[in-house]
């Protein structure tokens, strides 16, 4: 197959090299050359433009078999967040138009989600949301629904993995704090079980539909930062107040994702069913690294 990822950076990178491995031809779109040597490396052709220009993408040849939309506003501002999600979706719908393509993946965010009271949430819960940024991406995907080839559109939560994750970084250089209680709960996928989420949709043949990508533990911060204190013998990070929203660009919610849908419509069972698993595994390699020095 020929597989193009609009966006190829931090997950779709990994996508690239695991589709590579599969035997798959794959073209990764990024906006600068900077990272070209390394995706050359990884087995991606590279393309460098910026989606958010118009006709920008009419330099491809439009003969994929997939198309991933991975793009990210590399957590910019609310104007970074409009370019990206709101003119480069666009533009990359007006493409798809022009497209053969069988299947399309685009990588949406469960922040579209609002519920403040640790409730369950599911894919039909979600209208319009109340705040800018979630308003765009909400945008996005109607956008990106109404392209040509059918669409699947997956809601990821908060990705890390290698090299990658805000509270358990802050946790492991001593910046980490409880906010209130510790009772608000987090969401989070290991980026190695996104990127098999993203290969099992394609693999499904253009199945339209929405589905959550969480793992199958929501955890409130204070167990986590519990778990992490147990597990390295470092001490719980000390409680704050907890912060005002209107502080907070994208604002404060506590849910509890499900990942029931996808599951059961794809079969899929998570390599890191729970946050203990990737996380063990950051740990043992940050072990191995401290003895290869």
């Amino acid at each position: 197959m020929r597989a193009l990822i609009i966006g190829c950076g931090y997950v779709g990178e990994a996508l690239g090299q695991r589709l590579t491995a599969l035997g798959h031809d794959v073209t990764g779109i990024r906006r600068s050359s900077e990272h070209n040597p390394r995706l050359a490396k990884l087995g991606i052709r590279p393309v460098n433009l910026d989606i958010t220009g118009e006709g920008a993408l009419a330099k491809l040849d439009g003969r994929y078999d997939w198309v991933i939309i991975a793009a990210s506003s590399a957590r910019g501002d609310e104007a970074a967040y409009e370019r990206v999600f709101g003119a480069g979706t666009r533009q990359v719908a007006q493409w798809l138009n022009t497209t053969e393509a069988a299947s399309v993946v685009f990588i949406s965010s469960t922040g579209i989600y609002r519920q403040t009271n640790g409730e369950w949430v599911f894919e039909n819960e979600a209208d319009t949301p109340g705040n800018r940024s979630g308003e765009i991406l909400w945008e996005s995907e109607q956008t990106m629904s109404a392209a040509g080839p059918p669409v699947t559109l997956l809601r990821s939560s908060g990705i890390y993995g290698p090299g990658r994750g805000h509270l358990f970084r802050r946790f492991m250089s001593g910046n980490a704090v409880v906010e209130g209680d510790g009772s608000r709960y987090l969401n989070m996928v290991h980026r190695d079980d996104l990127v098999e989420t993203i290969i099992a949709a394609m693999q499904g043949g253009g199945r339209r539909g929405l589905y959550n990508i969480t793992d199958d533990e929501p955890v409130t911060q204070l167990n986590f930062f519990k778990w992490l204190s147990e597990t390295t013998g470092r001490p719980m990070p000390p409680f704050v107040p907890e912060p005002d929203p209107s502080t907070r660009r994208r604002g404060i919610t506590n849910k509890r994702v499900s990942n029931k849908r996808f599951k059961a419509t794809f079969g899929f069972n998570y390599n890191y069913p729970t946050f203990r698993e990737g996380f063990a595994e950051e740990f043992e390699k940050r072990e191995s690294d401290s003895i290869g020095r």
